[in-house]
């Protein structure tokens, strides 16, 4: 009989996050405990804590995961020639690397803004990144029109969600149509790169 393949303990802690995710999104951050997140992976609460301390730290984590990408997209963006057309190339690349996980981090995060409060520490840096990307487009000294219209252009995904909460959207439907609102936003190109 061949040996049990092991998964990686990276391919672990994604799976973890995943179930933790659809549980959180399907009954509720406080209505979810670790041993529902164990139950749900088929181990049990001790493997979990291997992994992670709690809940806290699985949300901090895709946090985390989240404040990478942006940092990495900050990186690709700055070394851009400023164009016409960049604030809308930029958004898309943006929007095209968000995730069915992203999507589901976003609507936690909606849904229950005392464990953002709570785990904000990180958020704080994500705010940082994304201030740095408006800069682009906006100058240190921005029209606020300029500011809020680029703001909202980088916050699409979380603009349908708001608009979206008594819906039974699927995250290929909230990304599909915070594509069509950033191509909308972006249409003629205005005076902003």
């Amino acid at each position: 009989m061949p040996p049990r393949s092991r998964r990686s303990a990276a391919d672990t802690r994604a799976e973890i996050r995943r179930v933790a995710l659809d549980l959180f999104t399907e009954k509720g951050f406080d209505a979810t405990s670790t041993r529902d997140i164990a139950a749900a992976l088929g181990m049990n609460q001790s493997s979990l804590y291997y992994h992670f301390a709690g809940k806290d730290d699985i949300v901090r984590s895709l946090m985390q995961t989240r404040q990478h990408d942006a940092e990495e997209f900050l990186t690709w963006l700055l070394a851009q020639p400023v164009a016409p057309g960049l604030l809308r190339t930029a958004a898309l690349r943006w929007l095209d690397a968000t995730t069915e996980e992203h999507v589901h981090g976003q609507r936690l995060a909606l849904a229950n803004p005392a464990v953002q409060r709570r785990l904000s520490g990180n958020s704080h840096a994500m705010a940082g990144t994304f201030d740095r990307v408006v800069a682009v487009f906006t100058g240190p000294e921005p029209a606020m029109a300029d500011l809020l219209l680029v703001r909202t252009v980088f916050n699409a995904v979380g603009s349908v969600l708001t608009a979206a909460p008594d819906t039974k959207a699927e995250p290929a439907d909230i990304i599909a149509a915070a594509r069509r609102m950033v191509l909308a936003l972006t249409r003629d190109g205005g005076p902003l790169p």
